[in-house]
């Protein structure tokens, strides 16, 4: 029996040391970015040739219009894709200013983009070479969403 109460004691004992007081994390934190955006890494005039909206809940961008002749149309983005990922950062990591600046940087630079097109469960993964835009392809297109009427 003592040895019983014993065991059962040292069992306890380890239990209590990390049982201590720890602070709840704050609900509205935001975790942390995997690769924090630094502005000078992503100087430069190249770009990807997206306009994005941001879900006003999440903070999440969704593509709302493409450059014709733009990377991202070339690559065969389209209008309604939601940008999940950007490099290794999920953007909901993100702020607005920080996933603008992450797809920036110089005309040859490549960014990896993962989208989530419409309710697919599954998500696509595609390598985007950010490119310098000449002047007259600013105006930007919105293709036809796909099954939208």
């Amino acid at each position: 029996m003592k040895l019983l109460s014993s065991v059962c004691l040292a069992a306890l004992v380890p239990a209590m040391v990390f049982a201590q007081d720890v602070a709840a994390p704050d609900a509205s934190e935001k975790a942390k970015p995997v690769d924090p955006i630094i502005a000078s890494q992503h100087q430069g005039s190249g770009r990807l040739g997206v306009v994005l909206e941001f879900d006003k809940t999440t903070g999440i961008p969704r593509i709302s219009g493409l450059t014709r002749g733009g990377p991202a149309a070339d690559t065969g983005f389209m209008v309604g894709d939601v940008i999940i990922r950007i490099g290794r950062d999920f953007t909901n990591t993100l702020t607005q200013d920080e996933i603008r600046t992450a797809l920036h940087g110089a005309p040859g630079s490549g960014v990896e983009l993962t989208i989530q097109r419409g309710d697919n469960p599954r998500f696509i993964i595609r390598s985007v070479e950010r490119r310098t835009l000449p002047a007259y392809a600013e105006e930007m297109v919105q293709p036809p969403v796909p099954g939208a009427p």
